[in-house]
């Protein structure tokens, strides 16, 4: 476990896609459409701990940056939506943190596993301390707190493997299957992080694009590749990521 970060617009051969930061696909309708449904059983996924005047400044910034970005890359949203209403326009999730290094929005429809309710109004430290190894790394959580807020803009990726192909992997209220020994089908799940500066280096938005890809249609290579990395996973991660169950039976599949 790493952070991982690339300058955002760096070549992973994605073409104009590795330089949008609201890139739109054919799959873009049915993700809005997901979070339409999300978002009318559980309004809770969109939660807001603004308190200050610079919690409210920040809020507006990522507002102002998603307007402007969306029109600047071809697919302009009206300009008068509030953050929230703007969220559910996108396929993208997304968090808002402060340099007081509180999460002050969060509008998460897509979640891997984890509860959106729970990190609202939390630090960059407690956000992430379950992670395995994340000791370490908090070491240096304040320098990589100041990256995220002046330097960049910034992208990473994280991934797993699932049971099923449904967006929403929320622990209660989300659709994730199983893994067991008679799962039909695998999938790869890969999340594509991006940090934006805002505000004059006083705030930060989290953009989260989750995209899924099913075993049967990865490259030889690609599936080689997931393979290795399910085999040296280590037991602490495979636990974190709730795969320990998973990895015999996602092995077989990419065979």
């Amino acid at each position: 476990m790493q952070p991982g970060l690339f300058r955002f617009g760096t070549d992973f051969g994605n073409g104009d896609l590795d330089r949008q930061f609201l890139p739109r696909d054919e799959q873009h309708a049915h993700y809005t459409a997901e979070k339409r449904r999300i978002l009318a059983d559980h309004p809770r996924r969109v939660l807001v701990a603004a308190v200050s005047e610079e919690d409210h400044a920040a809020l507006e910034a990522a507002r102002c940056f998603l307007v402007q970005t969306a029109e600047n890359e071809g697919h302009p949203v009206r300009s008068e939506l509030s953050l929230a209403q703007l969220g559910a326009e996108l396929a993208e999730d997304f968090a808002v943190l402060t340099r007081a290094d509180r999460a002050v929005m969060v509008h998460v429809c897509f979640p891997s596993g984890w509860r959106p309710e729970a990190v609202v109004g939390e630090s960059f430290v407690r956000i992430h301390r379950h992670v395995p190894a994340f000791g370490a790394i908090a070491e240096r959580a304040h320098g990589l707190l100041e990256a995220m807020l002046t330097r960049g803009p910034y992208v990473r990726f994280v991934w797993t493997v699932t049971a099923d192909d449904q967006l929403d992997h929320h622990p209660e209220q989300g659709a994730r299957l199983p893994w067991t020994a008679q799962t039909a089908h695998g999938f790869l799940r890969v999340e594509r992080q991006t940090t934006v500066p805002l505000a004059g280096g006083t705030a930060s938005l989290f953009l989260i694009r989750t995209y899924l890809y099913p075993f049967a249609e990865l490259s030889e290579s690609q599936r080689a590749i997931l393979s290795e990395a399910l085999r040296q996973m280590p037991a602490e991660l495979a636990a974190y990521k709730q795969l320990t169950s998973a990895v015999p039976r996602a092995l077989q599949l990419l065979r």
